[in-house]
C-alpha cells in the first residue's frame, strides 16, 4: 500500500515538470519510399502523366514590359557649344519617346568643367511643359561634365529604359550651362 503512493507521486512529478522542447531543422524525418510522388503542392493535386511520372508546371517566360528590351532602337547623335537647347529626341504624335542607352561625353580643355540638364517636354526645344530628367533649370544644378576628354557619363544598353517622357507627344532635349563642346549619343524607341 506504501508503493503506490509514491508511484502516484512520481507519475505526477514526471508529467508536471517543466521540460523544454526543442526543433531542430536538422532533425527533421521524413518518413517512406524514395519512389512516392507528392499529393499536393501548396494545397493543389499534382498531376501525373503516364506510369505514374509527375508532370510539372513551369512558369511561361516572362515577357518584359520594358519597350527597351528586345526591341529595335533609334539612334541620336548630337552635340552642343552653347546654351542653347538641342532636341535628342523629337516629340511623335501619340507616342511616348524612351531612352535605351545614353553617352554624353565632354570634349574641351581639362582645366573646364559644364554642366548640363536633361529636358522632356512637348513643342519645338522640349519647351511646352518641360520637365526636367537630370539637372533643372538653374545651369549651375545640372549634372557635372569634367572636361579633358574623360569627363562625361554612359548608362544603359542593357535592355531597360534609362529616361522616358512623361507622356506621349513629348520629346527629350538637352541643355549646357556654359559653352564647351559636350557630345551626346545613345538608342530610343517610341511607343
Amino acid at each position: 500500500m506504501k508503493i503506490l503512493p509514491f508511484v502516484v507521486v512520481s507519475l505526477l512529478a514526471a508529467c508536471s515538470s517543466p521540460q523544454k522542447a526543442s526543433i531542430n531543422p536538422q532533425s527533421g524525418v521524413i518518413t517512406g519510399t524514395l519512389d512516392q510522388n507528392l499529393l499536393q503542392i501548396a494545397g493543389k493535386p499534382v498531376a501525373t502523366t503516364a506510369d505514374g511520372v509527375q508532370s510539372i508546371s513551369l512558369v511561361p517566360n516572362q515577357l518584359s514590359q520594358d519597350p527597351c528590351d528586345g526591341n529595335a532602337g533609334l539612334n541620336f547623335n548630337k552635340a552642343t557649344t552653347s546654351t542653347t537647347t538641342v532636341q535628342l529626341i523629337p516629340p511623335m504624335a501619340g507616342q511616348s519617346a524612351f531612352i535605351c542607352s545614353i553617352h554624353v561625353h565632354g570634349n574641351f580643355d581639362a582645366k573646364t568643367n559644364e554642366v548640363i540638364s536633361l529636358i522632356e517636354g512637348g513643342g519645338t526645344l522640349c519647351a511646352a511643359s518641360p520637365t526636367y530628367l537630370e539637372g533643372d533649370a538653374q545651369p549651375a544644378d545640372g549634372v557635372l561634365i569634367a572636361g579633358g576628354g574623360n569627363g562625361g557619363f554612359i548608362q544603359g544598353g542593357a535592355g531597360a529604359t534609362i529616361y522616358k517622357t512623361t507622356g506621349p507627344n513629348r520629346g527629350i532635349c538637352v541643355k549646357a550651362g556654359g559653352n564647351n563642346r559636350v557630345s551626346f549619343s545613345g538608342t530610343y524607341i517610341y511607343k
